[in-house]
């Protein structure tokens, strides 16, 4: 068999994997007082099973899963309703963890994936080159937007509109963008070098960047502290408000990240 281990069986084919899967989702309970069950070990597809599809052939990226869970990494894994165009659907989803100080009431709304996109027994289960060395990049920086949070001394305003937010609904954003200091160090040391020294962490979806080169005659000795200290050289940062408006009006953050984008209050289309 291929395929061993999915969700409790083995299969040869994907299609054969994927019609199982969706077989399984369809046997769910989903009230639609909440729109979406947890899984639990009791459920059709067990939690313990989908961390463990999620080690043997999940694909994601750590770019996908911080965009996705809005950086705070996936919580449990659920089933969820949604409505497009005003068709119903069931799908495969997750909730994300709370970010820092975010009250235990505050309500965390399911986030729905694409079960063949980001699982090689169901599908391509790619994410191009780019958005895998975009993962690894912010991974290995990631320590640096957290010290600016904690070190944050201008209270809790955004920075573009200037009203108080609860820490958890500022996000830190690149002034100088992020993009642009990418640039200039692949321009450096060459995308296809940086591209070769990338490698999977054992959970085998986060990238990270070599701390040794992969060829002792290629500088720099350690392309991770060449990425981390040429980053920190160059970043700005400020904080702006990511809170979701009722109005349809973008918040802060997200008319930054995604200009001339349609924003509502579910999400950027």
């Amino acid at each position: 068999m291929k395929y061993k281990n999915v969700l409790g069986k083995d299969f040869k084919r994907k299609e054969d994997a994927y019609k199982y899967h969706r077989e399984k989702v369809m046997e769910f309970d989903v009230p639609y007082s909440t729109n979406y069950t947890v899984m639990t070990e009791e459920t059709p597809i067990k939690q313990s099973e989908m961390i463990q599809l999620s080690k043997d052939y999940g694909s994601y990226t750590q770019e996908w899963e911080t965009r996705k869970s809005h950086a705070t990494g996936i919580n449990e894994w659920c089933v969820m309703r949604n409505y497009v165009d005003g068709i119903e659907s069931i799908s495969l989803g997750f909730l994300r963890n709370r970010k820092e100080g975010e009250s235990k009431f505050s309500i965390v709304l399911p986030e729905a994936v694409t079960a063949k996109k980001i699982f090689t027994c169901f599908g391509p289960g790619r994410f191009n080159d780019n958005e895998i060395l975009e993962g690894a990049l912010r991974n290995e920086i990631k320590h640096q937007l957290i010290d600016y949070r904690h070190n944050y001394r201008h209270g809790n305003k955004c920075a573009h509109c200037k009203v108080q937010f609860e820490p958890y609904e500022l996000d830190v954003d690149h002034l100088f963008l992020f993009e642009k200091i990418k640039k200039e160090f692949l321009e450096l040391y060459g995308e296809e070098f940086i591209m070769k020294c990338l490698y999977k962490e054992s959970d085998g979806v986060l990238y990270r960047i070599m701390d040794s080169s992969p060829d002792e005659n290629i500088y720099p000795d350690s392309p991770r502290e060449a990425w981390v200290h040429f980053h920190k050289e160059r970043a700005t940062y400020q904080m702006l408000c990511n809170r979701k408006r009722k109005d349809g009006f973008p918040n802060c953050h997200d008319s930054k990240t995604y200009p001339g984008k349609k924003i509502t209050f579910e999400g950027v289309i």
